[in-house]
Parts: structure tokens; C-alpha cells; sequence
């Protein structure tokens, strides 16, 4: 697979902001693959794709995934910006010939995270929540975050996960049980 070629579809379909994070969720999944030693390939085509379906409205990525027959929960149902990652990895798949399963993996669970996670799948995690355009006023606990990552791959998702429902929390905003279950999971590498 192209990394290159891909780089210029998702340039194609998203809009400028979305790109410039795209890329750099590439790019720290690059870099956090040479630390854990991971498939740099593999890291690069996760993070460049995981957000292919982003551009979407709630109310499309909603139909594509009944068009799809994929699985849609409750939370999902009702806030259907969450069907990004499962309806990204079938398009990964279906649209840009990705047969590896456990990159569609890292694309489905880059949002909520999951328990026990492989190691591409918790990189994919933690480069979406702190790739460089992020930003430390808009991004719960990030210098802490990024610090870890190269230290602690397990802690460091339960910090992302322990952030995440902070903020969903304190906004007032829905909760998906598996990001619930992610927290549970990674708790036991809290310091």
C-alpha cells in the first residue's frame, strides 16, 4: 500500500484541518511504532485512514452503516458521529484495499478505545489524542499525556480514556459503555 497515494486521497476527501490531523496522527503513529516496535507501514496506513469516514453527516454515517449491515448501539444510534471509526474501517477495507485486520481494528476502536488492546490498536488511540495540531487548552491533561507515551503505553491509554469521560462528564455529553470499559480495563497501570 502507497503511503503517498493514500496521503492524497484523504487530501482529496477531508477538509483542510481534518488533513493536517490525519497527518499527524500518521506521523505519531510513526513515531510511537519505532518506540513499541510496530509495523511502521501498518502505524502510518491506521493513522492515515482512521478518520476516512469523519467527513460525513451524523445522519449519513448512520445510513451507510444500516446500507453495511454494521453493528450500531444505542449510544451510537443516538450520537452517530461515533459510526466514524466503524464505518471507516469499511471503507478502508472496501475503498482502499486494506485486508489487515488489525489495522480495520485500530480504525473501529480509535474513539473509545477497547479492553485489551493490541499494541497498534492502543497507538492508534493515543496519536489521535495527541498528535501535534491538538491543543494543550482544548486537550484535558495533553503535556501529561504526551510524556507518557513514549514511557508507558498501557498507562498512557488509561490516562486518554480517564480524561475522556472526565470531559464527557463534565460537558453533560453521552457516554460509550466501551470507553467505560476501556478505563476499567487500564486502570490497574494508573500510577
Amino acid at each position: 500500500m502507497d503511503i503517498l497515494s493514500l496521503q492524497g486521497q484523504m487530501a482529496d476527501i477531508l477538509k483542510p484541518k481534518r488533513y493536517l490531523h490525519v497527518l499527524g496522527v500518521s506521523y505519531t503513529c510513526a513515531s510511537l511504532a519505532m518506540r513499541y516496535q510496530v509495523d511502521l507501514t501498518k502505524a502510518q496506513i491506521a493513522g492515515l485512514l482512521h478518520d476516512c469516514a469523519k467527513h460525513l453527516s451524523g445522519e449519513t454515517l448512520l445510513m451507510e452503516c444500516i446500507t453495511y449491515g454494521l453493528p450500531i448501539s444505542m449510544i451510537e444510534e443516538k450520537n452517530p458521529y461515533l459510526l466514524h471509526g466503524k464505518l471507516g474501517a469499511y471503507y478502508a477495507k472496501e475503498k482502499y484495499g486494506v485486508e489487515d485486520e488489525e489495522i480495520l481494528s485500530s480504525i473501529i476502536y480509535h474513539t473509545t478505545g477497547k479492553p485489551n488492546m493490541t499494541i497498534l490498536e492502543k497507538i492508534v488511540f493515543v496519536a489521535d489524542y495527541i498528535e501535534p495540531s491538538r491543543q494543550k487548552d482544548r486537550v484535558r491533561g495533553l503535556d501529561e499525556v504526551r510524556e507518557h507515551a513514549f514511557e508507558n503505553l498501557d498507562r498512557t491509554v488509561y490516562e486518554v480514556a480517564r480524561n475522556t469521560l472526565a470531559y464527557l462528564k463534565e460537558c453533560g455529553g453521552d457516554i460509550d459503555s466501551t470507553t467505560v470499559d476501556t478505563y476499567n480495563y487500564y486502570k490497574k497501570y494508573a500510577v
